[in-house]
């Protein structure tokens, strides 16, 4: 049975002064004292932070409530994206799916609809079946959908069908050869159920404003204003920044205290007001003493906290300092003990968990080179074998799968060096071009690339060369090819570019050979991205555009 806290050897023979809980005590103690005889002077400080704490709470709640807002806009984009991989309707069987949509929807407040690229709905679950259906032109955030082939959500729009006030989710997807965007509908007013669930004070009012200012809910007379555009000071805040607070007017025409937050996944924005009136109440409540003023007793207080404090201090410094040592690798002192029974257990906990550390970082060094040395054994064996399988054939064959062994060797031997935690797109590419030395010109900023994503980058970049070599630039002595990179931070996106020039004529291919399809299947199945071949005369160009490792796209990400 574990003891109690008080029961542990390093404290069972320490009295009250010598723990950390002991100090505190004595501590609060000390100035308790003089804060009670300084109450009269402290009192409007305390109004004060009051206040402060009321503005603090008003921003946390904004906070909660755009984080609530964002869960449940993240269901519909869970349903959206769902929907889009049903097998009827990738085959194209809209009553099938119109029936599976509706029993999906079935207990939530939404409904499913499927438009077509030039606006027209083939399905919509809020009418029955075989009902007439609009053709409006295409939204924005279809159109927007469609061309980043990604999950978008709409800002407020009125429903062709609905005619009410809405909000929709969009997932793009491919029928038979054409474009559709299956969407998740749900009313506007569906989003107040999120002012229930926090519970704020009645005399709060908040309001969820999209990227345009409108108004797409609001816990106080919601349906009167819903649709209206933020107050021209609220529009000024928003403008400065996506989070503070501030004064305002309400659409009430009430003068308020708002603190609002911006989305960064919806980039939807959560005001919180209050009226100022209530804000000045604050701390007015509060009793004015008479309490005599002790300065001395104030003094007194002070310099006794700061001589309790002074000794934990040091106790701490020793704990920070035992830290730095683990961070570094070394082993702590087990005869180092301190004063207080709290710290030195907290010290005894290190020094077991310093050693710990350095067996582990043995036991897994030596599990990784054992590894590492088993892939290279298994790569070998497999290209051993198939030298001698494919003897008879065409040796340019086993020459192209023997190349591409090495350069997924040659990736392996790089995530060999850094430990497998990750490799930079510089020596990635370095690593892939190195065999036709000038004739490839690479640069780029640094990246950081997951072991996966280095792995299958270099196969790319290595089928790349292979072709130029024997069909393109690298091909003739005067041919180029310019490697470059960028990232989007914004997109959180890594583009590349493959630029050939100098080589012979170039012509659109009639069918794609195996090094092409190996790099589309790539491309997009094990990178996630999408790419494009431009066959120009003067040479190939190619382009991918790849999602980064720590991608964080709040519309597929909830």
């Amino acid at each position: 049975m574990a003891s109690t806290p008080s029961e542990t050897p390093a404290t069972s023979h320490r009295g009250l002064r010598s723990s950390v809980r002991g100090l505190l005590v004595l501590l609060t103690v000390s100035l308790l004292v003089p804060a009670l005889a300084a109450t009269a002077l402290l009192l409007e400080r305390s109004n004060r932070q009051n206040r402060d704490q009321l503005e603090e709470q008003l921003l946390a709640t904004a906070r909660a409530l755009s984080g609530a807002v964002d869960r449940q806009v993240a269901e519909g984009v869970a349903v959206a994206e769902t929907l889009a991989t049903d097998q009827a309707l990738l085959n194209g069987d809209w009553k099938n799916f119109y029936i599976r949509a509706k029993r999906a929807t079935g207990n939530r407040p939404g409904w499913v609809a499927v438009t077509a690229a030039d606006g027209q709905q083939v399905v919509n679950t809020l009418a029955p079946w075989g009902a007439v259906l609009p053709k409006t032109p295409p939204p924005a955030y279809m159109v927007a959908a469609r061309a980043a082939g990604r999950t978008q959500v709409s800002d407020l729009r009125m429903g062709a069908l609905a005619q009410r006030h809405v909000i929709t989710v969009g997932a793009p997807v491919d029928i038979k050869g054409q474009p559709y965007v299956v969407s998740y509908v749900v009313e506007a007013a569906s989003f107040t159920s999120v002012f229930r669930q926090q519970r704020a004070p009645e005399s709060w009012v908040a309001t969820i404003l999209d990227n345009q200012r409108k108004v797409i809910a609001r816990s106080v007379r919601n349906e009167r204003f819903t649709g209206a555009s933020a107050s021209p000071d609220m529009t000024r805040n928003l403008a400065r920044s996506n989070e503070g607070i501030s004064k305002s007017v309400s659409l009430d025409n009430v003068k308020t205290r708002v603190a609002y937050t911006r989305s960064p996944r919806t980039g939807w924005t959560l005001v919180v007001a209050i009226p100022r009136a209530d804000v000045a109440k604050v701390g007015v409540a509060a009793a004015w003493g008479t309490a005599a003023i002790f300065p001395l007793l104030l003094l007194l207080g002070v310099g006794m906290a700061l001589f309790l404090a002074n000794r934990i201090n040091r106790e701490v410094v020793g704990l920070v300092e035992d830290a730095g040592a683990i961070g570094e690798g070394r082993p702590l002192d087990p005869g180092k003990r301190g004063g207080l029974a709290e710290i030195a257990v907290v010290r005894e906990a290190l020094v077991a968990a310093s050693h710990e550390l350095e067996a582990r970082e043995a036991r897994q060094a030596v599990m990784i080179n054992e590894l590492n040395h088993r892939v290279k054994n298994n790569l070998a064996t497999v290209q051993s074998l198939a030298r001698q399988t494919f003897a008879k054939l065409d040796a340019d064959q086993v020459r192209i799968f023997t190349e591409r062994l090495v350069a997924f060797s040659a990736a392996h031997d790089l995530l060999t060096r850094t430990g497998w935690n990750e490799a930079d797109l510089t020596d990635v590419a370095a690593i892939c071009v190195r065999a036709h030395g000038e004739g490839i010109d690479a640069s780029g900023p640094k990246v950081a690339l997951s072991p996966h994503v280095a792995v299958s980058l270099s196969m790319v970049l290595h089928e790349l060369a292979t072709n130029s070599a024997k069909y393109g630039a690298l091909s003739a002595p005067e041919g180029r090819v310019s490697l470059r990179w960028s990232v989007d931070q914004d997109a959180r996106q890594l583009r590349l570019t493959w630029s050939e020039s100098g080589g012979p004529a170039v012509s659109q291919p009639e069918r794609f050979g195996f090094g092409a399809r190996l790099i589309e299947n790539l491309t997009q199945r094990e990178l996630k991205g999408r790419s494009r071949f431009d066959f120009h005369a003067e040479g190939l160009v190619f382009e991918a555009w790849l999602p980064l490792a720590s991608v964080q796209r709040w519309s597929n990400d909830f």
